[in-house]
């Protein structure tokens, strides 16, 4: 009997440590993982900052992408700008359909822009100034199916400045 209650403690004893271990690193995952989310959001800010302010460059040199573009407006962006920022929100919660839903949906935003187009010539030349923007959704959408937080993260964010490059070319409305 003795014998039992020591094999039945050494049992629970056990469980009790793995169970703890386990605890203890998903603990350390989700500090981890908060950490790269403020490291890239500081990284974007300090991005963004400096492409705006390089942006009379841009300015300059608009006849290749404004002139392409020259039928739409920043507006037309509006939806494909609001679906970055909700995958990005839904990210932050840890909501993987979410940011699969907001991804798949810019990504339809953005191919209605283009097919869109009815001149072919102007539709591939948009399609070749949008393909960083849908490869950086792709590769965020891919980044998200393998649970890879940091990867989606920064495509989203690559995204973002992709997106900020085109509509900065554009008028308002």
């Amino acid at each position: 009997m003795n014998l039992n209650k020591q094999k039945y403690s050494t049992i629970l004893f056990t469980a009790i440590i793995s169970s703890s271990l386990v605890f203890a690193t998903s603990i350390g995952e989700t500090v981890i993982f908060q950490e790269a989310v403020a490291q890239q959001q500081q990284q974007n800010t300090t991005n963004t900052t400096r492409f705006i302010s390089n942006q009379t460059d841009g300015i300059a040199n608009q006849t290749g992408g404004a002139a392409a573009l020259a039928n739409l407006t920043q507006t037309d962006f509006e939806m494909i700008t609001e679906d970055l920022g909700e995958a990005h929100q839904a990210l932050q919660n840890n909501d993987t359909n979410g940011v699969l839903d907001e991804l798949n949906s810019a990504s339809g935003e953005l191919f209605q822009l283009i097919s869109g187009q009815f001149d072919p010539d102007q539709m591939s030349a948009i399609t070749e100034q949008f393909k960083p923007l849908q490869t950086h959704i792709d590769q965020a959408r891919g980044a998200v199916m393998k649970n890879n937080h940091t990867k989606t993260l920064e495509e989203i964010n690559s995204a973002d400045s992709e997106l900020l490059k085109i509509t900065q070319e554009l008028p308002p409305s």
